[in-house]
Parts: C-alpha cells; structure tokens; sequence
C-alpha cells in the first residue's frame, strides 16, 4: 500500500454488541493524536448501578459530552431509548466543522440516523476527510459501502488482529 492510498483509508468496524467496536475506536483515536490531528465523536455507555440507561456524545476535539439518548418515552425513540435531538445539533456540528487527519465517526447507528441530516453531514465529512474510522452498526453496512468505508468484523477472537490491521489502513504504528 502507498502512503497516497494510506492517507485516503476509510476503513470501517462492526461486530456484534460488546466486542469492543467503541473500545477499539477509542484506542485508535488516542494512538493517532500522537501523529496527527483528530476529530469526531464517540457515543459512549452511560451505565447506573451496573445497568445501561443511556447513550452520551463524545466530542473528540474539545472534549465535551453531551446527552445523547436515555432509556424512557418519547417522540423519537430507539428501541427503550429516547434520542435527544439537540444532541443531533452537536453531532451535525462536529461533522460539518470536521478538519483533520483523522475523522473518528462512532457510530453510523440507529439513534445518530434518527438525527435530521445526519447522512448528509456525514458523508460530506467522510469525502472530505484524508482517513475515516467509522464504527458501522451491522444494520448499517449499506451506507458504509455507499461512502467507500471498508468494513472489517470485530470480534473478540480477531480483537487484535483487527486492531492492528486498522492500524496498518490508516498509516499508524503498531504500538
């Protein structure tokens, strides 16, 4: 691979809940900051006594945090979950403002396309970024091909193997 085709990757996980799709994520974007510039979001778990109530909004440049769905009822609903639409002005937000080495997109996921423009805002982002780590639900894998992100399963047999092939694509060191 040349380094023109390593600084045009777009490369993409997905696996089945738990494998550590947003660990890996996560881990990668903290291994690239020592090399280049990064930006995106994560959604992390909010957890409360051991239980799942929520879903929050990581913004990998300033980091702040914000609320993105919690478990009760509402107009926009996923699953138990009930999507806060002004996160979706932040999601939108770090999208459109996205200018850097490294794009980090988690997730392409039911609760972020429930959000308005969101495709929109993300595939202007993904084609215009140089190098794209986008955590795709499975229920999604037709929009990360239509964006050009190869997608690699992630499960916990093939963690590293995958961890270090996604960091082979986007032109990081094995660290």
């Amino acid at each position: 691979m040349t380094s023109r085709e390593r600084a045009e990757s777009k490369v993409g996980i997905t696996g089945m809940p738990g494998v550590g799709k947003t660990t890996l994520a996560m881990e990668v974007a903290n291994l690239a900051r020592r090399r280049m510039t990064v930006c995106g979001f994560i959604t992390l778990e909010v957890r409360e006594a051991g239980r799942r109530v929520g879903f929050d909004v990581y913004d990998i440049s300033t980091g702040s945090r914000v609320p993105l769905a919690r478990v009760g009822a509402g107009a926009v609903t996923v699953g138990k979950y009930v999507v806060d639409l002004s996160a979706c002005d932040v999601i939108k937000r770090i999208l459109d403002a996205a200018s850097c080495d490294l794009l980090v997109v988690d997730e392409i996921g039911a609760m972020e396309v429930k959000c308005p423009n969101f495709l929109v805002s993300l595939e202007k982002a993904v084609k215009s970024s140089p190098r794209v780590l986008a955590v795709v639900h499975r229920n999604y894998l037709d929009v990360a091909k239509r964006l050009g992100i190869e997608v690699l399963w992630l499960s916990r047999e093939n963690r590293e193997a995958v961890r270090e092939e996604v960091l082979r694509k986007l032109g990081l060191p094995l660290a």
